[in-house]
């Protein structure tokens, strides 16, 4: 048994059984891969360009935030959050063997506004986060201003890697937005090592995939929601579930 969950948590063993996930489902990951891909682009290039503008101009970072806070936060609460909530739902049901071509609306509907909000906080957490290290670097002259600019660092990283389990607590638990946001801060501390090296492969893997497109818009994102699956359900089996008082009362009577 400890054997086996080791093999469930283990980072190697999670991308084994992706891999195998893509291959015996890869009508639905090349569905899947596609929405992603065309959902994550406008967002991508619009926050590329944006920076780029930004330091080409060296404009003030509060107008930064401001134009972010219009354009980006709505378009992450909106779209981004309830799809990729979408698809991880299918996804979890197609591994599961279960899915059905109508699952992407169903879990488009059942989770929009949940994701919606949740979605549109963490992206505002980014945003700040992120203009605040701008600041501590390019504006601030103090130099412990600068080492806050450090630990601001580690915190926006901290953030993206935390993000890989929002899904997971949205579709597959039943929890309200303050829990959804403590489990996943929760899982991501006892968890750092393998949410960083596994989020180093996929972006490693990603990056190799752009050399050929089509990989990067038929595979990537399907694969990405697999490995989100897998590692969300592996990592949690080391948590199991505490018996309910309901059940306590029976076993004792």
């Amino acid at each position: 048994m400890a054997e086996k969950n080791t093999k469930k948590t283990n980072i190697l063993f999670i991308l084994k059984d992706a891999v195998i996930d893509l291959y015996n489902h890869i009508g639905y990951t090349m569905l899947i891969s596609v929405l992603w891909f065309f959902t994550i682009l406008p967002l991508g290039v619009f926050l590329l360009n944006t920076l780029r503008v930004y330091f080409a101009n060296q404009d003030n970072p509060l107008g930064l935030l401001l134009f972010l806070l219009l354009l980006a936060v709505p378009y992450t609460a909106f779209i981004i959050g309830p799809v990729h909530t979408a698809l991880f739902y299918q996804m979890s049901r197609v591994i599961e063997n279960e899915a059905e071509f109508k699952g992407l609306w169903l879990g488009l509907r059942k989770f929009y506004w949940k994701s919606a909000g949740i979605y549109a906080l963490y992206m505002i957490t980014l945003l700040f986060t992120l203009v605040d290290i701008l600041i501590c670097f390019f504006i601030a002259e103090h130099i412990l201003i600068k080492f806050v600019g450090f630990f601001l660092v580690y915190m926006f990283l901290f953030l993206l890697l935390a993000g890989t389990y929002l899904p997971g607590f949205i579709v597959l638990q039943d929890n309200t937005w303050k829990k959804v946001y403590k489990k996943t801060l929760l899982l991501t501390l006892d968890n750092t090592l393998a949410t960083l090296g596994i989020q180093l492969i996929l972006l490693a893997l990603g990056i190799g995939c752009t050399v050929v497109t089509p990989l990067v818009i038929c595979f990537y994102g399907g694969f990405l929601q697999i490995t989100g699956v897998r590692l969300f359900q592996g990592l949690m089996s080391k948590y199991p579930d505490p018996v309910s008082a309901d059940d306590t009362t029976s076993v004792g009577e």
